[in-house]
């Protein structure tokens, strides 16, 4: 069905802009840091004709301040974690680039961003710096928002992994299952087959056309789903993983499945030069990042 390989995570990159909202990331990524080893690197581009204040709090602009800064972070929220510090003293014009650049030079294997603007989370991550970190790095993106962290602990019990019965889905699994080995937290899988009334995009004029042929069809891919979930399960050899196929919207079946479980943590993979947008079809995963409020890690697949 697929291979199961291990995903090490050694090195944690978090972008820091100098302002609270920005270190929402942080108590996710200490926790993650803490039980994987991980160093955590902390990083501030400057911004080429930046604003004077960011979220209300002055905006860092010149080296020295990002380096006293950075180090202030580190001391502020030091505890068995091993920082790195660095600042990019060049203004930028594209901070999603100069972030993704920095990710392949340092050596990150998971960038850590908290999301911003008023647009919520589906404004900020298309069209805005994690969409455009995602589509030019192939390295994990942890993205959290600022409501979620209110407290400096993060607890993580369960992990939720999307999947859709496709490979570029499935290349989820071995960071997910690394992870919950790491926090002793278990998995849940899942997997939602939409109704009649849910099916979305090119499907939907066949549907309406054949609705009779069409709700037997899909009666026939909730087995196949349940049957595919249960051997990824028996793939892994954990018989605790929770292994749920819904049915519905997708994006509200995911979002109330992990919901329901407890799950604090999810995952996603993406494929594809759009990014988030080859995800599923359309706007699913803009609408599940909207409606699920854990951190979410972003995993661009890999075509083999």
């Amino acid at each position: 069905m697929m291979t199961m390989t291990t995903s090490e995570i050694r090195n944690i990159l978090v972008p820091l802009d100098g302002s609270a909202l920005a270190e929402s990331s942080l108590p996710p990524v200490l926790t993650l840091a803490r039980v994987t080893g991980a160093t955590v690197t902390l990083l501030h581009v400057l911004e080429h004709d930046a604003p004077e204040s960011v979220h209300g709090e002055l905006h860092l602009s010149e080296e020295d301040e990002s380096s006293a800064y950075l180090a202030d972070v580190a001391r502020r929220w030091d505890g068995s974690t091993t920082f790195a510090q660095h600042v990019h003293p060049n203004p930028e014009h594209d901070i999603a680039a100069s972030i993704a650049q920095h990710a392949s030079e340092l050596d990150a294997d998971l960038i850590a961003i908290t999301t911003h603007g008023g647009g919520g989370i589906r404004g900020f991550v298309f069209g805005r710096i994690a969409q455009q970190v995602l589509q030019q790095t192939d390295r994990p993106v942890l993205v959290v928002r600022p409501k979620q962290q209110s407290a400096r602990q993060f607890e993580c019990p369960r992990i939720a992994v999307t999947l859709d019965g496709t490979a570029d889905a499935a290349q989820a699994l071995p960071l997910a299952r690394d992870l919950a080995t790491a926090l002793g937290a278990e998995l849940t899988l899942i997997r939602v087959v939409p109704t009649l009334g849910a099916i979305r995009g090119e499907r939907t004029v066949p549907a309406t056309m054949l609705p009779t042929a069409t709700a037997a069809l899909l009666e026939m891919q909730v087995r196949e789903a349940a049957r595919y979930l249960v051997g990824v399960r028996d793939e892994i050899g954990d018989p605790s993983i929770v292994a749920l196929v819904r049915r519905g919207d997708v994006a509200d079946e995911i979002a109330a499945a992990v919901n329901e479980t407890d799950c604090r943590l999810v995952l996603l993979s993406t494929h594809g030069k759009a990014g988030l947008e080859g995800f599923f079809t359309g706007s699913v995963a803009a609408k599940i990042l909207d409606h699920v409020r854990q951190p979410v890690i972003l995993l661009r697949s890999v075509r083999k």
